[in-house]
């Protein structure tokens, strides 16, 4: 589910209540899974190496840790532009899927027209897809890697997913004054939002980068809200592995603070390292996009709190 290819839009500002806001367009990337096409798969974000004059872009993430690179997309960059390969620093590492990777340091990085300044970047080694030497350089956009939340550590992220836009602020613009917030709890960066389900609260974790899931757990607990036939199945990816997923309907009344949220689908796979996951982490599960498609939604990480226009 994490890897895709898109085209670019252009940035759009907007000012609204004497306050300016820098909108970062993003697009929704469609694929078939199991026979069946989903529209909504992913996003992903126009990106900006070094001024590297390339079309590139990366999946909007917030289920990773780290925003990163993947080896073996951007190899052919860096046999073109040595500078950025120059920046490679076996001094920085960091851990992705059990393993120890390095760190380009110091690449300016721009989402859409908006600079997120020069950031350590880490370098996902023998991970992505291959982008062929002789396709760089074309006009479609490659994708090269994950936006984690890392990026936005301390600052308000905003969501507007019916404009297909999202934007970076240090304080609350005043048209959000009014959404009713939640408290939420971060680990690792990842954030995990209250839902209500069967009028009891339960922490879900927030994962732009499970786009097809209003909600994904285990067996049992997908048994807890839903009725039992299963009534769909899918065999999808995760960091490169593939296993069979399946869907039952939610019978159960779900709520975000004083929002009900809309009919839909609970999955849940036999996986025993995802239910590991689940434990460790504390959480009920996982929840993605799809319910709040219709939504804006700011994520602010200064104040740990989760709010749905």
């Amino acid at each position: 589910m994490r890897h895709f290819f898109v085209v670019t839009l252009l940035l759009i500002s907007t000012t609204s209540f004497g306050q300016k806001i820098q909108w970062i367009p993003f697009n929704w990337v469609g694929d078939s899974i199991s026979g069946k096409y989903f529209d909504k798969l992913a996003i992903t974000i126009p990106v900006t190496l070094d001024n590297i004059p390339n079309k590139m872009n990366m999946q909007f993430d917030l289920g990773a840790i780290e925003t990163m690179i993947y080896g073996n997309s951007i190899k052919y960059y860096l046999t073109k532009y040595s500078e950025l390969n120059n920046k490679i620093d076996t001094t920085l590492k960091f851990r992705v899927q059990s393993q120890t990777n390095y760190k380009f340091k110091g690449v300016d990085l721009k989402l859409g027209n908006v600079s997120f300044g020069s950031r350590n970047i880490g370098h996902f080694k023998n991970f992505g897809d291959d982008i062929p030497n002789d396709s760089i350089n074309t006009l479609t956009e490659k994708s090269i890697g994950t936006i984690g939340p890392d990026l936005f550590e301390n600052k308000i992220l905003i969501i507007d997913y019916p404009n297909k836009r999202l934007a970076v602020t240090m304080d609350l613009p005043k048209q959000f004054s009014k959404v009713n917030f939640r408290q939420f709890e971060v680990k690792d960066g990842r954030i995990k939002i209250p839902i209500t389900m069967n009028e009891k609260d339960e922490n879900v974790m927030f994962d732009t980068g499970s786009s097809l899931f209003a909600l994904i757990t285990t067996a049992e607990k997908a048994n807890q809200i839903s009725t039992k036939p299963i009534t769909d199945s899918l065999k999808i990816s995760s960091w490169g592995e593939y296993y069979m997923v399946y869907g039952q309907s939610i019978k159960s009344k779900i709520q975000y603070g004083k929002k009900q949220l809309n009919k839909a689908i609970v999955y849940f796979d036999n996986r025993k390292d995802n239910e590991t996951f689940y434990k460790n982490e504390d959480i009920w599960g996982i929840t993605g996009n799809a319910y709040f498609l219709n939504n804006i939604v700011i994520i602010d990480y200064k104040n740990k709190r989760f709010g749905v226009k």
